[in-house]
């Protein structure tokens, strides 16, 4: 793509690519042990194909080798991937939905707008779960294909009532990859190791865990009566912006015009965009709001004299802008 600088983020794709031109490594394997089992996962962005057309299909369940109405199963190497759901103390968290959405065996992505690699039309593509009382999900999927200059991955979304939502990425320990993937790279050493999955050399299916920690809302941190402030509909001009490729390549352009809405449940703030999934908004300070997972984005909000909020602009985390107008 020759507009790839132009997108958001750490500029991630850009950066696993350069990195990738080095010299690859005979595999990257972890093997100290993290300090803090029970923090916050880390957190990673949904990335440029989370699933959105494809959300109506009536058929994702746990199972992503098999495809309702189709006959065959899919292509490629059957893995197990499964785990707990955590709190900040590692108590189970019953009742959250995990939601994964992976590259096919060919390295393409069950998305409208993935125009790489090859189809698998009897690949689910992605899937959601909901943990039991001890806080277990077990997914049965297909070991991911390449993907660009990635390291295999896997996409997680967890959300529960009460908990604030993480998107992250599950890796797989002794990938040469991942010793030049970008996005992995930018984590320390430390928080690699909570991003790979722990393989479990017993299994007769190749299975690997991976459990994530969620961090609960602090109730009455942040009033609802103060996040009213910031609910409503906020018009982006995209033409000529910073998030313009971005926006038409990987949602569904070509926008020169679009609608970001701000909604509010109980004490927590969310946001929608055209053809994005609903990512939560993360109160930081007066007026300024952190959209982690919504490509590493900051929001910030402006009044007018009366105190009232006109504006909003979003400034990923290079510095490109994109501003809305409340209407």
């Amino acid at each position: 793509m020759e507009n790839q600088d132009k997108l958001p983020r750490r500029n991630w794709l850009k950066k696993s690519i350069a990195l990738a031109a080095g010299t690859v490594g005979a595999g990257f394997t972890l093997t100290e042990a993290p300090k803090d089992t029970c923090a916050v996962t880390p957190r990673q962005e949904l990335g440029p194909f989370p699933t959105m057309q494809f959300r109506t299909q009536a058929d994702h369940d746990h199972d992503l080798t098999q495809l309702a109405g189709q006959a065959g199963s899919a292509t490629g190497e059957v893995m197990i991937v499964h785990g707990k759901i955590l709190d900040t103390n590692c108590q189970p968290v019953m009742g959250a939905i995990v939601e994964i959405w992976q590259a096919n065996h060919h390295g393409k992505y069950r998305h409208e707008f993935d125009d790489s690699g090859k189809s698998d039309p009897n690949f689910q593509g992605w899937a959601q779960a909901i943990t039991n009382d001890k806080g277990e999900y077990r997914f049965k999927t297909i070991k991911p294909g390449l993907y660009g200059r990635r390291a295999r991955h896997i996409h997680y979304k967890v959300s529960k009532r009460g908990y604030h939502e993480l998107v992250t990425q599950l890796y797989f320990d002794g990938e040469e990859r991942n010793k030049t993937d970008g996005i992995l790279n930018s984590f320390t050493h430390e928080e690699q190791m909570r991003l790979m999955g722990k393989v479990d050399p017993k299994a007769t299916t190749p299975t690997y865990e991976f459990s994530i920690n969620l961090d609960r809302v602090l109730v009455g941190n942040v009033p609802a009566k103060v996040l009213a402030d910031y609910v409503g509909n906020f018009d982006l001009n995209i033409n000529g912006t910073d998030y313009e490729y971005m926006l038409n390549t990987y949602l569904g352009g070509p926008f020169k015009k679009a609608m970001a809405i701000i909604e509010q449940q109980d004490d927590m703030l969310y946001l929608t965009t055209p053809k994005a999934p609903k990512a939560e908004l993360f109160w930081k300070a007066k007026d300024q709001f952190d959209a982690a997972s919504f490509y590493d984005t900051m929001l910030s909000f402006r009044r007018n004299a009366a105190g009232r909020v006109t504006s909003v602009t979003f400034r990923s985390r290079d510095g490109k802008e994109l501003t809305g107008t409340r209407v």
